[in-house]
């Protein structure tokens, strides 16, 4: 008689699809982004490019181009009565600059998950690595679920705060870090602590913590333009709230001068007078143009949370059932749950990018943002359903 493992980890396939699902979600996302960053690239472009061809084939070239003759028409040119030769010359420097700025957009995410992604989070956190020696309890309750599990034993890693939480990361479970609060410790029982890491370690074995890694860099790479442009607000804020609410006030009024500046160039683009005026292709690139920061700023952050969103349910689920299955103890998660929810001390200072790497939201529902965006289940489902896989918790 064969016994059956303890974890059965049939999410790992899911897990990868999801992520070139994810990625395809995010290159969408960026699309308007990067189209308009690879405006400020033309001008670089059509500079060496034209220094580098003029060395190449010097006064040839510059035989050619005075060779090009105007075309014979009234009024501005539309792009195809352009001639030829300056066809090609426009559509390979805007093909270039759109090229450059594609790839230094995914060459800077792609190292950013690949390289730094588990390592820049930790820092972020301030996890500090610990030996057995210095946390011999905790060790002992990951090594022997590990045992359970059929994994590796993760680097192990304490965040000295209050705040009781966890969450796990890395790029696949040979190189997973798993770290843990010193508040979560303080206040959780063994069984109720075995419960957390359990959970911590699904995500590890079916390989949630690489797709939530690149998650990690997805929502900070798409929610850059909007935190750069309220860093005034914020640090307004820090410094006291009376002159955070003014740069607000501030931050808001600027908001709705660029959406009216934006309308009223968009309503000039389509006139009648102008559309007749201008070619078809000078306009299609001043709407965008027009519309691409506001996308960047506001939109594309409102995308990355939705990924977020759609990602973050069912895993959270489907981890906490993991963990009732590996220790065969759903109630003392519950009761790990229960005890966190009700805790009203320090909470984590984390950045948006990570805030779905966590056992619980570090926010709970004192955040806004979290209640219209949830990053996590709310504890009354995840307690429910572990209440039904234990027949009853009192």
């Amino acid at each position: 008689m064969t016994s059956e493992p303890l974890l059965v980890y049939n999410r790992i396939d899911r897990n990868k699809r999801l992520t070139r699902v994810m990625l395809l979600a995010f290159a969408v996302a960026m699309l308007p982004s990067v189209t308009a960053a690879s405006v400020f690239v033309v001008p670089f472009v059509a500079f060496f490019g034209g220094a580098i061809a003029y060395a190449i084939y010097g006064p040839a070239l510059q035989g050619r181009i005075e060779a090009l003759e105007p075309p014979a028409m009234s009024g501005l040119p539309g792009l195809l009565d352009l001639p030829r030769p300056l066809l090609g010359i426009l559509s390979a420097i805007l093909g270039i600059a759109l090229a450059v700025a594609v790839t230094a957009l995914f060459v800077a995410t792609a190292v950013l998950i690949a390289r730094y992604g588990a390592r820049l989070l930790l820092r972020l956190a301030r996890a500090r690595a610990v030996s057995r020696e210095d946390e011999p309890e905790l060790w002992r309750v990951v090594e022997a679920l590990c045992i359970g599990a059929g994994l590796r034993v993760p680097m192990i890693h304490v965040i000295e705060s209050e705040a009781a939480n966890a969450f796990a990361t890395g790029s696949n479970p040979e190189q997973a870090s798993l770290a843990v609060t010193r508040g979560l410790m303080q206040l959780l029982d063994r069984r109720e602590l075995e419960g957390v890491v359990a959970h911590e370690l699904s995500h590890i074995g079916n390989h949630d913590i690489r797709l939530t890694t690149a998650l990690s860099a997805i929502v900070g790479t798409l929610s850059f333009p909007f935190r750069v442009s309220t860093m005034p607000i914020r640090a307004a804020f820090r410094v006291n709230g009376a002159i955070g609410a003014v740069a607000l006030s501030m931050g808001f009024a600027v908001l709705v001068w660029c959406v009216l500046i934006t309308w009223e160039g968009l309503q000039a683009l389509t006139d009648e007078k102008v559309v007749d005026s201008i070619p078809t292709f000078i306009q299609l690139w001043g709407i965008h143009a027009l519309v691409a920061p506001l996308y960047a700023v506001v939109v594309a952050p409102i995308a990355a949370l939705l990924i977020r969103q759609a990602l973050s349910r069912q895993r959270e689920f489907l981890a906490d059932a993991d963990a009732a299955l590996l220790t065969r103890d759903p109630a003392g998660l519950a009761a790990a749950l229960i005890k966190i929810g009700r805790f009203r001390g320090e909470r984590l200072s984390v950045g948006e990018g990570s805030v779905h790497l966590y056992f619980v939201d570090p926010e709970g529902e004192d955040s806004l943002l979290h209640r219209l965006f949830p990053s996590h289940p709310p504890l009354e489902q995840r307690i429910q359903l572990l209440a039904r896989m234990a027949q009853g918790i009192a």
